[in-house]
């Protein structure tokens, strides 16, 4: 556990220079998008290795990893505004999440799209699904010459109440939970570590809207809005941490990699993004202006 909270410092402290740093260069926004892409590459190049584990899963191809690049890196630097939000995308996005949740209900079994198509499984479970975020990413506020990049905080408000769900359940879990979530996926996992992850998340959520507003001068979500809207994004982070765990019992793998000391690879660092990023786009869409205000 000490080794995970140094290395969770650790990251956020990476996360802040180099929005700070990138800040001072007016490219923030390029740098941390840098930063996503190579984590999320690094990540479906863990879940192919971890695929070629799984019995009757045939061999991916690294092809997959490319073309996730090449579908981020359109997205961000290429795509008009109502390409990155695309109803269309952000459905596929959603009936995919709707089949992930369903191995939750058959840990056991493979499912047989990733027998058959394993390749194009990890680019629909990883880019595709964390696609959401370049479009979060690339929000921006204002009118003509008044226009202002807005969309990096957002982001980082997505990690704060999707990550802070695990710190949470760590603090609260470790010490006092006793009923188990999904002991034949996730032994761990407990319903007192899950209810203290959420009320982490919320408050860490609303802190951050804090900062933000009233301590740095950003332009950015009322606080208690914040954490209110934080709770279904850490409400879905927890099966969407589980639907990882399924594939690394599949596997037979405690962790998908071996990266980052206490925390496992980078498949172990965004797994719980996964859900949480299409979640993160519509709550935005719809609630951005409510959130602002009041």
């Amino acid at each position: 556990m000490k080794d995970r909270a140094f290395s969770t410092i650790g990251l956020w402290v990476v996360v802040a220079l180099i929005i700070w740093v990138g800040g001072l260069f007016s490219i923030a926004e390029q740098a941390c998008f840098g930063l996503l892409a190579l984590i999320i590459g690094a990540a479906q190049y863990e879940f192919y290795q971890l695929a070629r584990r799984i019995p009757g899963v045939g061999r991916p191809d690294l092809s997959g990893v490319v073309a996730g690049f090449v579908l981020l890196f359109a997205l961000f630097f290429l795509a008009p505004e109502e390409a990155r939000a695309n109803l269309l995308l952000t459905i596929g996005a959603l009936l995919f999440g709707t089949h992930l949740l369903t191995l939750l209900r058959r840990p056991g079994e493979v499912p047989s799209l990733l027998r058959r198509f394993p390749t194009l499984y990890g680019f629909a479970y990883l880019p595709f699904m964390l696609a959401s975020l370049i479009a979060i990413a690339r929000m921006k506020e204002g009118q003509l010459l008044t226009t202002e990049p807005v969309g990096l905080y957002y982001v980082v408000w997505v990690f704060v109440a999707t990550k802070f769900t695990d710190v949470g359940g760590l603090i609260i879990g470790v010490p006092f939970g006793k009923h188990k979530i999904a002991p034949n996926i996730s032994p761990a996992k407990s319903w007192e570590g899950c209810l203290g992850g959420i009320l982490v998340s919320a408050l860490a959520s609303g802190l951050y809207a804090w900062l933000l507003r009233d301590v740095v001068d950003v332009s950015f979500m009322v606080p208690w809005k914040a954490a209110v809207l934080a709770l279904p994004l850490a409400l879905l982070s927890i099966p969407s941490d589980l639907i990882e765990s399924v594939f690394k019992r599949l596997a037979g793998a405690k962790d998908s990699g071996a990266t980052i000391p206490g925390i496992g690879g980078a498949l172990d660092l965004i797994d719980s993004m996964v859900l949480t990023s299409p979640a993160a786009l519509i709550l935005l869409s719809y609630c951005h202006a409510w959130a602002k205000h009041g």
